[in-house]
């Protein structure tokens, strides 16, 4: 998943929020937060898709912390959370949308240095029913 690349006296944590120190440890939670962008795609008017973010401590320390997303997407499950060093959470957001226009929204990560990633979806129009004589 990440990787360590050593650089002229460094070490660099591929995929992770920061750089380190060679001989350094996090000493605090840090959050690292899976996908960086969640596209639901086209989804019709008034009908709901969901998908998920994997939270991950990557410090030492218990993360604690809460997702919050705007409408007319929801944090419907894992939300809050309180994470040891290395353990991993799922939080499923879902999207419902309420207009034409497509939606993008923040959600805000709390707790070891925060998180931001974005959501994104389209509504599509309802197949109409054809109907014949």
């Amino acid at each position: 998943m990440n990787k360590l690349l050593a650089v002229a006296g460094s070490v660099l944590l591929l995929g992770a929020p920061c750089i380190v120190e060679a001989g350094t440890m996090f000493t605090n939670p840090v959050i690292y937060v899976q996908p960086m962008v969640l596209n639901f795609g086209r989804v019709p008017t008034n009908a709901t898709a969901t998908a998920t973010f994997v939270v991950e401590n990557m410090g030492i320390g218990i993360l604690l912390g809460r997702a919050s997303v705007p409408a007319p997407f929801k944090v419907t499950a894992g939300g809050n959370y309180s994470l040891k060093a290395n353990e991993a959470q799922m939080v499923t957001v879902t999207y419902t949308p309420r207009s034409a226009e497509p939606d993008s929204q923040t959600v805000k990560f709390t707790g070891g240095g925060g998180a931001k990633t974005t959501v994104t979806g389209t509504p599509a129009p309802v197949p109409r029913k054809l109907f014949t004589r």
